[in-house]
């Protein structure tokens, strides 16, 4: 083996391993995968579009509805039952009420849906009766029956069926962290919809009337029932009471028992008495003090108030005095003590001094005398209240038993009463037309459609179309990688590589005719450069398809180009050409068309091929076949292998030249068959040698 590609081919090498992420080539896959998206987005929005168009449009009307914190507090108020601080959980059981099936019945009821056929059998879009389909098979198919009840009244399994209906078109949510509830009700009809969603707020509020008036009633029958009950129990102790105090002789005067109100009189009138004394006492000791000094200042005794009659007398003399020593300082200051008038005035102020101090003794021995009368009348209160004590003193176990009936009675009044006033506020509360929600936002009549959302589901369409393409895409990419340019080809597998040549089941364009010529003539060339032909000898060539690839490879227009120079090409076919290939063979000049069984049986028979043409083509069957002729292969002076453009792997043709490798002559060259230009040219880097050479004139 001569020539520059008679070296051992470095099959299986992946030029890749072991590198970095690169990102022109994730540019390059997804430039080769964006046909797959577009086509994934184009499919998506054709589903959303047809989704679009079977779907039968549906109207939706929107309740707003508010859990009144006023009115709530005005009912807790007025009512014996107030109702529960508004919480997250409370909110939420009122969601459920929304949603529930009595409501539901009621709303059907208001309307009388059950009697609408419209309502009960709804048109219904493709997608929907193909989901009811499924699920009646698979129902049918399924182990578990339905239970057997009793018969069902036909009106009532109206009703729930049509309440059944609501539910399924009903939502209900909470705006944010509020009190206001949003409720919409969604039908094909736009009037139904905007009065079923008005018949669940006017149900909703009556459903909460209705509530605490039967809550009020409830509450009002027990309360009533009780009133009977503790009516009889208050009686029968008042009844205790009243027998006890008249087998005991107890008389009751003003509000207490009259044993109690005169021991309280006694008691008042013997703390008052002792008062009187404590005061009179202090008294009568004061001025016995102040008039037993040797010289004492009647005067000035005579200005504390005794509280007897001579404290007038007293006041008037003192007067008398206090006026008679004014004029006598003044006479005594202007002319002396000797003054007739001086005198005069002296003796008046003695007479006066002389009658104080005799009034004041009056005064002295009468409060002294007010004295011993207290002290008499505290000593009489004193012995009197003793005397009633230990009268009274054996009664304290009746009177602890009259002390424990009363509480009895007074407890049971208590209750009573109490109850009494619930009573009353309950039964008011009966009809108390207030509820805690209300209406805010009447449901409007829609004029347009809430559903399908067509924008929407065509957006919706294009993303998840467009993702599955993109899925898909990721899944190509990440698959075996498979030859499909050139220099992947060389540089996977370390053999030649002619070039490409486009599908022979379409007419070529002028680029195809180009790129298919260019093709076969770098093989040609190869086959120069590992087989140089000599004087007289000429060349025996084995085309070998790796893979079944039939008629993919032009051997019509390689032999043409082989021909081209004056060679005369011997075609053999060896079980690799078709009928129609051996057709347009016979065609050209300066080639033949031999079968295999044309080649005469003897030793020298590749000689005489030999002498007689330049090149002797052996047209072999495909490597994968059981029956592949190792023996003919050998007999060739160079291969050239004929690769499926995009269908195996360099690992394929790594296994399937090992296994056959001894009987191969030097692969002179390979050639990728059956390519699409197009997709080719996203397998090769921009710019790159073999991409402009697609483009090359």
């Amino acid at each position: 083996m001569n020539g520059p590609y008679s070296r051992q081919p470095q099959l299986g090498m992946d030029p890749d391993a072991g590198t970095v992420i690169d990102s022109e080539k994730l540019g390059q896959s997804a430039r080769r995968q964006a046909g797959v998206v577009v086509k994934g987005a184009l499919t998506g929005a054709a589903v959303a579009l047809l989704l679009i168009v079977v779907s039968v449009p549906r109207y939706s009307a929107t309740e707003t509805i508010l859990l009144d914190e006023e009115r709530n507090e005005l009912l807790n108020q007025v009512s014996a039952l107030p109702n529960a601080v508004r919480s997250d959980a409370t909110v939420q059981s009122e969601l459920e009420i929304l949603r529930s099936q009595v409501l539901a019945v009621e709303v059907v009821k208001r309307l009388n849906l059950d009697q609408d056929a419209d309502f009960m059998d709804p048109p219904v879009d493709l997608v929907s009766r193909i989901m009811g389909n499924v699920t009646s098979i698979s129902g049918f198919f399924s182990s578990s029956k339905a239970p057997i009840g009793p018969p069902v009244d036909p009106a009532i399994a109206a009703r729930e069926a049509a309440a059944g209906i609501l539910r399924e078109h009903l939502y209900v949510e909470r705006v944010g962290r509020s009190f206001v509830l949003l409720l919409a009700y969604s039908d094909h009809n736009p009037q139904r919809a905007a009065a079923v969603a008005r018949a669940y707020g006017d149900s909703y509020v009556q459903f909460q009337l209705t509530s605490q008036s039967k809550l009020a009633v409830n509450a009002g029958q027990w309360v009533s029932e009780r009133l009977k009950v503790l009516a009889e129990r208050s009686q029968e102790a008042t009844s205790a009471v009243q027998e006890f105090r008249s087998r005991h002789n107890l008389v009751e005067y003003q509000g207490n028992l009259l044993t109690d109100q005169q021991q309280s009189d006694l008691t008042t009138a013997l703390v008052t008495a002792s008062a009187d004394v404590a005061q009179l006492r202090a008294r009568v000791q004061s001025f016995e003090a102040m008039m037993n000094v040797e010289k004492p200042d009647v005067l000035a005794v005579s200005a504390l108030e005794t509280l007897t009659p001579s404290d007038e007398t007293m006041a008037a003399l003192r007067t008398d005095y206090i006026n008679a020593r004014r004029n006598w300082t003044g006479i005594v200051a202007e002319r002396g003590e000797d003054h007739p008038q001086a005198l005069q005035l002296k003796k008046q102020m003695d007479i006066l001094e002389q009658t104080i101090g005799e009034e004041l003794n009056r005064a002295v021995l009468a409060t002294k005398a007010q004295f011993e009368i207290a002290r008499s009348r505290e000593a009489s209160l004193r012995d009197d209240l003793s005397s009633f004590a230990d009268r009274v003193t054996g009664d304290d176990k009746v009177m602890g038993q009259l002390a424990q009936l009363e509480a009895v009675a007074d407890t049971y009044a208590t209750v009573y009463r109490d109850f009494l006033e619930r009573y009353e506020i309950t039964a008011q509360q009966e009809n108390f037309p207030i509820a805690s929600v209300r209406i805010i936002s009447p449901a409007d009549l829609p004029d347009r459609p809430s559903s399908p959302r067509k924008k929407a589901l065509l957006g919706m369409g294009l993303i998840l179309g467009a993702l599955i393409g993109i899925v898909i895409g990721a899944l190509r990419e990440m698959g075996p990688v498979r030859l499909r340019t050139p220099k992947d080809t060389t540089d996977r597998s370390g053999l030649p590589c002619a070039g490409l040549t486009p599908s022979p089941r379409r007419k070529l364009d002028t680029e195809q005719r180009r790129v298919l010529t260019r093709t076969l003539n770098r093989a040609r060339q190869d086959l120069d450069r590992m087989v140089a032909q000599q004087a007289g000898v000429g060349r025996i060539v084995a085309l070998v398809p790796v893979d079944a690839v039939a008629d993919a490879f032009p051997i019509t227009s390689f032999a043409e180009t082989l021909s081209a120079n004056g060679e005369r090409v011997l075609v053999v076919d060896a079980g690799g050409l078709t009928p129609g290939q051996v057709q347009r063979l016979n065609a050209l000049e300066r080639v033949e068309t031999w079968k295999l069984s044309d080649i005469p049986a003897r030793d020298d028979a590749t000689d005489r091929l030999r002498e007689r043409f330049q090149t002797v083509l052996l047209c072999l069957p495909s490597l994968t076949r059981t029956t592949f002729p190792d023996a003919l292969a050998r007999a060739a002076d160079a291969s050239i292998l004929i690769l499926p453009w995009g269908s195996i792997t360099p690992d394929f043709l790594a296994d399937a030249i090992q296994l056959h490798g001894e009987n191969l002559r030097p692969i002179a060259s390979t050639v990728l068959v059956g390519a699409d230009l197009k997709r080719a040219r996203l397998y090769m880097r921009r710019g790159d040698f073999e991409e402009r050479l697609l483009h090359a004139v």
